[in-house]
C-alpha cells in the first residue's frame, strides 16, 4: 500500500465507501448518558456502546469493511490474521457468515473466552509460540506463505481503519453531533486513526484523545519519542486487547489526526470495570474500560465528552476478580 492510502482524506472517504456494508450487516450501537460521569468529571458524559456490537466489540466493523474489498479468488483461498482475541473473533464470525475459509493466530496468553469464539465460528486456531501479541504477528507473517490465506491486519490496513473507526465516528455524530471531546482507548491504533480522520476532514472542533495502560503505552511512547515502537514488552495488564506496538502507518496517520495520548494505571482500569458494571450495568473488558479510567483520573473535566467503550468481551474469571477486589 502506498502512503497516500492512509491519509486522513482518503480514510475517510473509505468510510463512507463502506458505511453500506456495515449497515447492512450491524445495528448502530446505542449511545447512552452517564449520570455518575457526568457528576464526577463536572460536565456531560456520554458512553458509545460498542461492547454491545455483534461478537463484542468495534471489530466487526473493519473486518467486514476489509472482506468486502477481497476478490472472489481471494475470498475462495480464505483468510488469515493474528490477534489477541477480539479482532480475531470477529473475523471468524464474518467469515462464516460470507463462507470464507479462516484461520486465526493466538498468542499464547490469550483469553480463554475469546479462543471459544473463534472457535465456535469454526475457523482454524493456530497457537504461536509466543506469549505476547507482536512476536506472534512477526511468526504469522514469516510463515504466511506455510499458513496460507490473504493476511488481515488488525490494524495497518485501510479498509480496517475505515471500518472500525470510520464507520464508527460518522455513526456517533448522527446520534451525538456536540461533544468538546472524544477520549477513545489505543491498541495498534486502527480505530483512533479512523475517528480521527473522519473528524479532522469534516472540520469538526471536536478534540481527540486516546489512552493507553501504563503497562502497555505503544500509542504514547511512540508519540513521546517520535518514532513507532512496532514491537513493545508490556507488562500484564487488564486491557489485554490493547496490549503492544503499533503500527508505521498508524502512527504517521495518528500524527495527523490525534490531539493527545495519556496513560492511565492499571488500577484504575480495574475500577472502571467494577464500577461501569455498577453504574451503568454494562459489562466492559479491560481496554474498553480505558476511556472510562481516563475520566476517572480527571482527563475531559466540566466538557462534553464521548467515550468509546470498544468492546465486553472480558474473561469471567478475571471480572470476578476484579468485582471481588476491595475498593
Amino acid at each position: 500500500m502506498s502512503r497516500a492510502d492512509f491519509s486522513p482524506e482518503s480514510i475517510a472517504s473509505l468510510a463512507h465507501e463502506v458505511l453500506p456494508v456495515i449497515r447492512e450487516h450491524l445495528p448502530p450501537t446505542p449511545v447512552v448518558h452517564s449520570a455518575w460521569l457526568s457528576e464526577l468529571s463536572g460536565g456531560e458524559v456520554f458512553l458509545k456502546c460498542e461492547n454491545l456490537q455483534r461478537t463484542g466489540s468495534f471489530k466487526i466493523r473493519g473486518v467486514l469493511a476489509a472482506l468486502s474489498s477481497l476478490s472472489s479468488a481471494a475470498k475462495k483461498e480464505g483468510v488469515l490474521s493474528c490477534s489477541t482475541g477480539n479482532h480475531g473473533s470477529a473475523l471468524a464470525w464474518a467469515s462464516q457468515l460470507l463462507g470464507i475459509p479462516c484461520k486465526i493466530v493466538v498468542p499464547q496468553t490469550v483469553a480463554a473466552n475469546k479462543v471459544q469464539k473463534i472457535k465456535a465460528c469454526g475457523s482454524e486456531l493456530i497457537t504461536a509460540p509466543f506469549a505476547g501479541y507482536d512476536r506472534s504477528q512477526a511468526w504469522t507473517l514469516e510463515n504466511l506463505e506455510k499458513l496460507g490465506g490473504t493476511y488481515v491486519s488488525p490494524f495497518e490496513d485501510p479498509h480496517v481503519i475505515a471500518g472500525n473507526g470510520g464507520t464508527l465516528a460518522l455513526e456517533l455524530l448522527d446520534q451525538e453531533p456536540k461533544a468538546d471531546l472524544w477520549i477513545v482507548p489505543c491498541g495498534g491504533g486502527g480505530m483512533i486513526c479512523g475517528v480521527g480522520s473522519v473528524l479532522k476532514t469534516r472540520g469538526e472542533s471536536t478534540e481527540l484523545m486516546g489512552v493507553n495502560s501504563v503497562a502497555s503505552a505503544g500509542m504514547f511512547l511512540s508519540r513521546r519519542d517520535g518514532k513507532p515502537y512496532l514491537v513493545l514488552d508490556s507488562d500484564p495488564t487488564l486491557a489485554d486487547g490493547t496490549e503492544g506496538g503499533i503500527g508505521v502507518s498508524t502512527f504517521a496517520l495518528g500524527n495527523q489526526v490525534i490531539d493527545d495520548c495519556v496513560c492511565v494505571s492499571e488500577g484504575t482500569i480495574a475500577e472502571a470495570v467494577r464500577e461501569t458494571m455498577a453504574k451503568e450495568k454494562l459489562v466492559v473488558e479491560g481496554a474498553a474500560a480505558l476511556s472510562v479510567a481516563a475520566v476517572l483520573e480527571g482527563y475531559g473535566k466540566g466538557k462534553r465528552v464521548g467515550l468509546i467503550l470498544s468492546g465486553g468481551n472480558i474473561d469471567e474469571k478475571t471480572l470476578v476478580k476484579i468485582l471481588t477486589l476491595d475498593s
